[in-house]
């Protein structure tokens, strides 16, 4: 299944390009920025003379709420309805379930004690890391320290291999035969 969606995703995005790669050579390449921008793609005309009909509105009378010019070239408002979502979004969609103050405050009191209780774990969890990070710590120092000590003990042992090498084993008159 979703092998078949990224391949329609695909080709999609391929069409997109090829049509965005149409536009340009079309209305944009080789021409001054000027007369781009004059040039208007079919289809586009219809919302062009929209366009003009909001600015004679708001030139004719510029204290008109937003609202009113919406309604007056977009007709009336639904109150189920958002403006600029399209048809099929609701206000209650956007606001999310119809829940009642109770329950929303059941909801904040639940959320409210959660928090309190993970702060305190987050605040035991952090001194315990503090005690550990300071054990750890006076762990280091000791074993620094029997290093030190392991390292003087090898010196000597060396030192003591380098002065038994230099004395000579003594022979001892009893015959072990």
């Amino acid at each position: 299944m979703n092998d078949h969606r990224d391949h329609i995703l695909g080709w999609m995005n391929e069409l997109w390009n090829k049509w965005r790669g149409h536009l340009h050579a079309n209305y944009v390449k080789d021409k001054p920025i000027q007369q781009s921008l004059r040039i208007i793609p079919r289809g586009v005309g219809e919302k062009r003379m929209g366009m003009a009909k909001l600015k004679e509105m708001v030139q004719a009378d510029p204290s008109l709420p937003s609202i009113e010019i919406v309604e007056k070239c977009c007709g009336p408002q639904t109150r189920s309805h958002v403006f600029g979502f399209g048809d099929g979004v609701k206000a209650k969609d956007l606001k999310g379930g119809t829940s009642s103050k109770v329950e929303l405050l059941s909801a904040l009191r639940s959320t409210r004690e959660d928090n309190k209780c993970l702060n305190e774990e987050n605040k035991s969890l952090n001194e315990e890391n503090k005690s550990l990070n300071e054990e750890n710590k006076s762990l280091n120092d000791r074993l620094s320290t029997l290093e030190d000590e392991m390292k003087e003990i090898m010196k000597m042992k060396e030192l003591f291999a380098a002065q038994q090498s230099h004395v000579q084993p003594a022979t001892s008159p009893v015959s072990t035969e």
